[in-house]
């Protein structure tokens, strides 16, 4: 009974299925149509707005089968862990590295130098082609719902060919979300959604010494540092994240996730006006009153083109208003902006 509930609280959480008629939305449609888990499934379906399909298919597949990265004996533990480092290519994300991996792929079979490549790299060969093969059928089964090839170029693929993590983050957040964890000033774990304390678990990027958010956590005393992650598993002492993305900024979890709220707030000190936001009641930032209006009307904006999309794969894209077609490039903006500003300051 608790399994067919946390599924059903899943599919209204993910906005799949209407929390009062138990009816499934134009976007559940969508997800019961494909193979993929639904949250990888939403997932895919939002990088469609973000302009980064091919990669985000990669990724999907990716996660719906498991790491391409071979078990090591222990005596070559550290040579491996430093391949996975190469590969992340300072993305500090399991998804984006399983991307990195995928394409080398690619590149490795056409050379025909694929298995050698595996083993030099710690990787599991059937593992890594299984993936690619998977990939083709995620990529037909949007295609059976009208969305257009994730292989082709076009606005679904826009960010593709000068490709930004800002865009890889928020389609990882608009899936996994509320999968996510966050540590303040000092802090070595994480704290989850429902207030569970949890570690990194060792087969993550992440994990690895050399990695940032294996340390204690550099950030402002005024900030935090948030944390996605795939599954949480119950260990001895505490729980553990697998398949962790650190999310450089905020930004995606305002416009993508959850019930987005704003109530003014004015500093009783200075007497200026701010407004707090908050997703679903549990994340709260305080930015300035105009911000957080900007912030707000853009997330209608963009909620209003992901209902199109949804509702209709196969021409939502000739029936967007030239004001949805305008949220949509302050989104390419407002994203890279963020990132950029988030990862500069991390550095620090």
């Amino acid at each position: 009974m608790s399994c067919s509930t946390d599924a059903l609280e899943l599919l209204v959480d993910l906005g799949a299925m209407d929390e009062e008629t138990n009816d499934l939305t134009d976007l559940g449609y969508c997800l019961s149509a494909l193979s993929l888990e639904p949250r990888v499934g939403k997932m895919v379906i939002m990088s469609n707005l973000l302009g980064c399909t091919r990669s985000s298919t990669l990724m999907a597949t990716a996660m719906s089968y498991k790491s391409p990265f071979a078990l090591p004996p222990p005596s070559m533990r550290k040579a491996s862990d430093q391949a996975k480092v190469k590969f992340s290519n300072g993305s500090e994300s399991d998804q984006i590295t399983s991307l990195h991996v995928l394409k080398q792929r690619d590149i490795m079979y056409k050379r025909g130098s694929l298995f050698g490549w595996c083993r030099e790299n710690f990787l599991n060969f059937s593992a890594i082609n299984m993936i690619s093969d998977l990939r083709k059928n995620a990529s037909r089964e949007l295609e059976s719902l009208g969305f257009p090839p994730s292989s082709e170029s076009g606005f679904h693929n826009r960010n593709e060919e000068y490709p930004h993590l800002a865009f890889h983050q928020a389609t990882i957040c608009a899936g996994l979300y509320p999968n996510i964890a966050y540590r303040r000033q000092g802090d070595i774990n994480f704290t989850t959604m429902s207030n569970k304390k949890a570690k990194i678990h060792i087969s993550s990027v992440n994990a690895v010494k050399s990695q940032p958010l294996s340390t204690k956590c550099q950030v402002e005393e005024n900030e935090v540092e948030f944390i996605l992650y795939g599954e949480l598993v119950k260990g001895k002492a505490m729980f553990t994240m697998e398949n962790t993305s650190h999310l450089v900024s905020p930004l995606p979890l305002i416009l993508f996730c959850g019930q987005l709220r704003v109530r003014p707030y004015q500093s009783q000190m200075t007497g200026a006006k701010k407004a707090i936001l908050s997703v679903d009641e549990w994340l709260v930032f305080l930015c300035d009153a105009d911000v957080a209006a900007a912030l707000v009307l853009l997330r209608q904006r963009l909620d209003s083109v992901f209902a199109l999309m949804t509702s209709d794969p196969s021409n939502y894209r000739n029936r967007l208003t030239q004001t949805q077609l305008n949220a949509i490039q302050t989104l390419d903006q407002v994203l890279k902006f963020a990132f950029n500003r988030g990862q500069s300051r991390s550095k620090q």
